[in-house]
């Protein structure tokens, strides 16, 4: 039996996500679904995040769920829509549908990709270079590319520590036989 990467990556970004959901301070957002009242961020990054989740929890409480189920359903939801973005963004650049690299990284750029590379030349005082650049090059395919990136807004990333291990994890083992 072998080793299958595509299922511990799966974990390790569920993980992620909970974590940057805990940081959102999930519990208050879910109490707070109904408006937009305190929001206790000001970065809009941030204050979009809280209210995809505020969105994503009204409709949960309307249903029924309780704040354990639809938090646990949040964190699938959202884990497997950045999978599938981050899977989808790696397939094209190893098909050399991009003409620059997101993810993969290169000896001429110091080891980054070179959007997180020409981003970092941009904007030197961002606490998350990697994850805004990811952000921002989603927002470019989605628009070139919406039947491949729906939504590509709507879309939770964890904070940075662990997208950049996230990143690695995929430059690692994609295309290696599992």
């Amino acid at each position: 039996m072998s080793w299958n990467w595509h299922e511990e990556l799966k974990e390790i970004v569920g993980s992620a996500i909970e974590r940057k959901l805990n940081h959102l301070a999930l519990e208050k957002q879910w109490e707070n679904s109904a408006s937009i009242h305190g929001l206790v961020y000001t970065e809009s990054v941030t204050r979009g995040e809280i209210l995809l989740c505020r969105k994503k929890f009204e409709d949960f409480k309307k249903s029924g769920m309780s704040f354990e189920q639809a938090k646990e359903k949040l964190v699938a939801e959202f884990s497997k829509r950045l999978l599938k973005v981050l899977l989808e963004m790696k397939r094209m650049e190893i098909d050399r549908l991009l003409p620059y690299t997101i993810l993969s990284v290169s000896d001429l750029t110091d080891d980054l990709s070179t959007a997180h590379y020409v981003y970092l030349s941009k904007e030197s005082v961002n606490t998350e270079p990697l994850t805004s650049s990811t952000r921002e090059e989603l927002r470019k395919l989605a628009d070139k590319f919406p039947e491949q990136f729906p939504g590509g807004g709507d879309i939770m990333f964890p904070r940075e520590y662990d997208m950049t291990f996230i990143v690695g994890f995929i430059n690692h083992f994609y295309g290696r036989a599992s």
